[in-house]
């Protein structure tokens, strides 16, 4: 990948060892070891790189410091989903795909995965205070309204597939995760999708739209809110997930 330095693209190799499954006619999906935790938030980043909300909240930042921010931001979220469970943070094919989720109702909204002093020291005030104040909050109203019916969720947070590697069900796989232990547990699944292409990928998995809220009233910047209902309905049961990651302290 190209957001990485000659050290980290060697560290890349050793996990890929570790984590990529010799039987491709089946797609394993696993938890992002912390080995792998750089080689996950880049392909992320490759993912994310134009996406139209993320790139109005930070417009002005030059290229470098764009891929930077996002490397650190998805890092955090890894390292903070891993921590509740190692299900929450999950890779296919050698973290060619990863997705993000949890059964937390306050989500993975990502200006909320830093504090704001940090957006600022990574994008500048103007933007950190952009992301909080206009995207941050923007879907909670909407979202509380829909999803106050059920006791208990999950939201699915962010899911990417390096470009390169895209159309060989790796997005799929991954979903089809989440949505596995979601129905196990007679849970609903929430995502945001921002386009018509992720809605589209959304709705075949019976996802559907709820609602569409614009960030800052802006018609180019739409979020669909999306709700799937489990396949079989009646009272929640226990979410079966592993424990998360001990935190050893240690800096990321």
């Amino acid at each position: 990948m190209s957001l990485t330095a000659a050290s980290a693209i060697e560290n890349r190799r050793i996990s890929r060892k570790i984590t990529v499954n010799l039987d491709h006619h089946f797609l394993n999906v696993r938890p992002i070891i912390k080995s792998a935790f750089e080689e996950a938030a880049c392909s992320l980043t490759e993912a994310y790189l134009k996406n139209s909300i993320m790139g109005w909240c930070i417009r002005g930042l030059n290229q470098k410091k764009h891929e930077e921010f996002l490397c650190t931001l998805f890092k955090s979220m890894i390292n903070r989903a891993s921590l509740q469970s190692r299900d929450f943070a999950i890779q296919v094919e050698g973290c060619k795909g990863i997705l993000t989720w949890t059964n937390d109702t306050h989500g993975l909204s990502w200006p909320r995965i830093l504090s704001t002093a940090k957006l600022a020291r990574l994008i500048g005030w103007t933007s950190a205070l952009r992301a909080v104040s206009k995207v941050g909050s923007s879907c909670d109203k909407t979202k509380r309204r829909i999803m106050s019916k059920y006791p208990h969720y999950i939201t699915i947070g962010y899911v990417g597939v390096l470009p390169h590697e895209q159309h060989k069900g790796y997005g799929t796989a991954l979903v089809r995760f989440v949505l596995d232990k979601a129905d196990a547990a007679k849970y609903p699944v929430y995502v945001e999708a921002i386009d018509p292409a992720s809605v589209k990928f959304f709705e075949k998995f019976g996802f559907i739209v709820q609602a569409t809220v614009f960030i800052a009233d802006r018609p180019d910047l739409p979020v669909a809110l999306m709700v799937r209902e489990p396949v079989s309905l009646g009272f929640p049961e226990r979410l079966r997930i592993r424990p998360g990651r001990r935190d050893t302290g240690t800096s990321l």
